[in-house]
């Protein structure tokens, strides 16, 4: 019996053989990948999660990115051929027949797909499998609104050194509890923390694993009860890093082999493996900035792949810096956008971010100080919270452009999260935050504004079930009085539609806003009919074109004149052999802000009897005396003609200053600054102002200078000289360098029968001792007022008629810190007839 139970089961198992045989399966073939739901458990074989944030795919390891995912197998014959056999990846992207899963997710989901492996003799495996496409990784931080910043440990006052200093340390912390700092940020309407973990002192608050030479590092783990603390209440935890240790010179720690990059990046892997939600890398990162930095503190290629491996959806914030408030490093990888506050007491140390042109999904931060200090101070006196009308303005005013507002206040060495200096200012924040926490859904679009449109559209805005969405289409901020979303926008012509949604119970959500490019047939030319075009101007030919290879925007800063101007189309000399879609960004040069996006199709364009193509804009009003930034974003491919600005035309209602040169990102920093630019063409309608006086002063050519008439740069490097002649007395003009100081406006020519002067100067920055003088040439000097003992805020001076062009505002008083003005600043100078 024994024998025929061992023949009939080879029988059983040739037919089963056959079976597998007939229907292409191989047992020893198998699908080794898993979910991306399982990539903490097992990152080596899960599908790295997609996010959409407008930018192609990447998967990560430690040994840097890939721009696909690879679906692994074993077993069978290879190669393998790969398909889906039942479900879908998420929209935007697609799975080759190599395995490989690539593009650029436009949906967000878990997304359920079988995929199916066959090999070389035609034996196939499936698995199903699930394919996580997030949204954009600081989505939560953007989301937050609103968080705290607390830099505390050793280096707070009394500062320690040292070991024995972070004994003393741990032995001082009385009043530290993690599940109370945790609280008291949902107390204050916050979602976020950041706190000093690892700082400049070399200190870094967790028993780390990773090697040093003075082995700095507390007993306790701090950092571990804050996540936990944090995570546990529903808070997300971001750990502030410093790459440089070297705050004491006397005790600077490093690794083992005497560097920081080596112990910083022992560091970077255990924090993300002890939970943190993100990083707020310091300015000693951003040596594009800095000189006198050293990339190796903080090895950028070698770091991100260790976030980026170790937990897919952990963020970075690149602190650039004062003054540097918006400048975008290490993009596309950059996940936050940092605007940091000064230490001034004044309303203009605190900072308000601009919106981001860059084309990823990312979150703008704002940080600003509640005291004149990011540290603690024992001595009382030294203490003084900002009013608290003036904290509320500025985060409504960040709020605006949709930057997560992230407060700092200074704990004392104890550890005490809620010092008794800062609590009635803290409580009044927190009412004011708690009632308007919180963002309706940005509203989203049907169409593209990548695409250029060759006849009208039907723009089609969605958001929640329960919100009602309000828009715009002339240029102006959508609020709740817009006109009403009903259907779907025609769009006939090239527009900006900006829209908010708002939800019942909540506030409103961050403005959408995008120009959507019509090419009709009266500014469309096909490609084939290129060549029947009007041929270019000389101008356009005799130019030897220039390829920027490093994708910088270039262009010129324009100075509108003392009346408005309506600008309608923007135009980029053609050169032959162009064909690409070129980024416009239109700026303020006072203040950086964006206040147009467009683009300019070299392929599709027709090109004028000036050599130029011209590129139809949403009708963008340019201020009268304002100064504007057009720049034109180029490429490796495409030539563009430069111009150095040595010799330029003259227009009747704009000046051109000078070149301009953006990043890639569109911001003002770092570039390399070769001087070259490009002179655009504008189109433009005239605005009139009626029954106004004319201001001669308005829109020209202003300077400032010391004393002995040598150049000086702007105060805080934003009090532009400019800012006295723009007729906006919400801008100043302030030197750095010097408390006396001199405005020069030069007019251009000598205007004649100029009979008066006004003067305007700031609140709180005025000159108790100047003298304004008149020339026509520079040389000959008439003084036409000298004032001591100034308290006049307004100066309006009338004298005889006289010819002039140049003007001079000669302060002499105030002169040194402490004096009774503080310093001259003019936020308005005017001449009249």
């Amino acid at each position: 019996m024994k024998r025929i139970s061992e023949w009939m089961s080879g029988i059983l198992f040739t037919v089963l053989v056959v079976s597998l045989s007939v229907s292409g399966q191989n047992p020893g073939l198998q699908i080794t990948t898993t979910s991306s739901s399982e990539y903490s458990k097992s990152p080596k074989t899960s599908i790295y999660p997609a996010f959409v944030d407008n930018i192609i795919y990447q998967s990560w390891t430690e040994a840097g990115p890939s721009p696909f995912f690879q679906l692994t197998a074993e077993g069978g014959t290879p190669p393998y051929t790969w398909a889906i056999a039942d479900g879908e990846l998420p929209k935007g992207l697609r799975l080759d027949k190599t395995g490989k899963i690539q593009g650029m997710a436009s949906k967000e989901g878990n997304y359920a797909f079988t995929a199916r492996v066959t090999d070389s003799k035609g034996a196939s495996a499936t698995k199903p499998l699930v394919f996580e496409a997030a949204p954009f990784r600081s989505k939560w931080f953007s989301d937050a609104k609103f968080g705290i910043f607390i830099q505390w440990g050793i280096f707070t006052p009394p500062s320690l050194k040292g070991k024995d200093g972070i004994a003393q340390f741990e032995k001082r912390i009385t009043k530290f509890n993690a599940d109370e700092w945790a609280q008291q940020v949902i107390d204050l309407g916050g979602k976020v923390l950041t706190v000093t973990i690892n700082t400049g002192d070399g200190v870094r608050l967790w028993p780390s694993t990773t090697p040093s030479k003075l082995e700095l590092k507390t007993k306790r783990n701090i950092a571990k009860e804050l996540i936990d603390a944090c995570h546990k209440k529903g808070i997300k935890f971001v750990a502030y890093f410093a790459p440089d240790k070297g705050w004491n010179k006397d005790i600077v720690d490093t690794g083992l082999d005497g560097t920081y990059g080596t112990l910083n990046l022992g560091l970077i892997k255990e924090l993300v493996l002890m939970g943190v939600d993100g990083f707020w890398i310091d300015m000693t990162s951003a040596t594009e900035l800095y000189q006198g930095f050293d990339y190796n503190w903080f090895p950028w290629d070698k770091m991100i792949p260790i976030m980026r491996a170790n937990n897919p959806k952990v963020i970075f914030a690149n602190n650039t810096g004062l003054y540097n408030g918006g400048t975008v490093l290490q993009y596309p990888n950059t996940d936050v956008i940092i605007y940091e506050g000064g230490t001034s007491p004044h309303e203009t140390a605190l900072e308000v971010a601009k919106p981001t042109t860059v084309k990823k999904k990312l979150a703008i931060e704002v940080d600003n100080l509640l005291d004149n200090t990011w540290s603690w101070r024992e001595d009382p006196k030294l203490r003084s919270p900002k009013p608290v009308d003036m904290m509320i303005r500025n985060i409504k005013k960040n709020w605006e452009v949709g930057a997560t507002y992230i407060l700092s206040y200074p704990v004392p060495a104890n550890g005490d999260i809620f010092p008794e200096i800062y609590q009635e200012e803290l409580k009044q924040i927190a009412s004011f935050v708690k009632k308007n926490q919180g963002w309706s859904e940005t509203p989203r679009a049907s169409l593209s504004d990548t695409v250029d449109y060759d006849k009208g559209q039907k723009l089609v805005l969605t958001t929640s079930a329960r919100s009602k969405i309000y828009y715009t289409i002339d240029g102006n901020r959508p609020t709740t009085t817009s006109k009403l979303y009903k259907g779907p926008i025609p769009i006939n012509k090239t527009a900006r539609v900006q829209a908010i949604s708002v939800e019942p119970g909540k506030p409103a959500s961050k403005v959408f806003d995008q120009t959507f490019t019509i090419l009709t047939r009266s500014n469309r030319m096909t490609a084939n009919a290129r060549s029947a075009a009007p041929a270019p101007a000389p101008a356009a030919t005799d130019v030897a074109g220039k390829t920027e290879p490093k994708g910088f925007y270039r262009g010129m800063r324009i100075t509108v004149g003392s009346m408005p101007i309506r600008l309608t189309d923007v135009g980029r000399k053609y050169l032959q052999g162009n064909n690409g879609r070129h980024s416009i960004i239109i700026t303020r040069f006072a203040d950086d802000h964006p206040i147009l996006t467009a683009s300019l199709n070299t392929a599709l364009l027709p090109v004028a009897d000036d050599g130029y193509q011209y590129a139809p804009i949403p009708p963008l009003l340019l201020e009268a005396g304002k100064s504007y930034i057009i720049s034109i974003q180029e490429n490796a491919d495409d030539k563009f003609a430069p111009e150095d600005f040595k010799n330029v035309p003259s227009f009747p209602d704009y000046r051109i200053v000078e070149y301009n040169i953006l990043s890639p990102q569109g911001t003002k920093r770092p570039i390399v600054d070769d001087k070259i630019g490009q002179l655009l063409s504008l189109k433009y309608q005239k605005m009139k102002v009626s029954g106004a006086k004319v201001n001669l002063a308005l829109g020209k050519q202003a300077y400032l200078r010391a004393n002995n008439e040598a150049a000086l740069g702007p105060s805080s490097h934003i009090f532009f000289a400019e800012n006295a002649v723009d007729g906006d007395l919400a801008t100043m003009a302030l030197a750095g360098g010097q408390y006396p100081w001199t405005l020069l406006v030069d007019l251009s020519k000598v205007e004649p029968g100029i009979k008066q002067a006004k003067i305007t100067f700031a609140k709180t920055s005025y000159s108790t001792e100047f003298k304004v003088m008149a020339s026509p040439d520079n040389k000959t000097w008439t003084t036409l007022l000298e004032k001591k003992n100034n308290s006049d805020r307004v100066i309006d001076l009338k004298f005889d008629p006289i010819d002039a062009r140049f003007f001079k505002v000669r302060s002499f008083k105030p002169e040194k810190q402490g004096d009774v003005g503080g310093g001259m600043g003019i936020l308005e100078f005017e001449l009249y007839r």
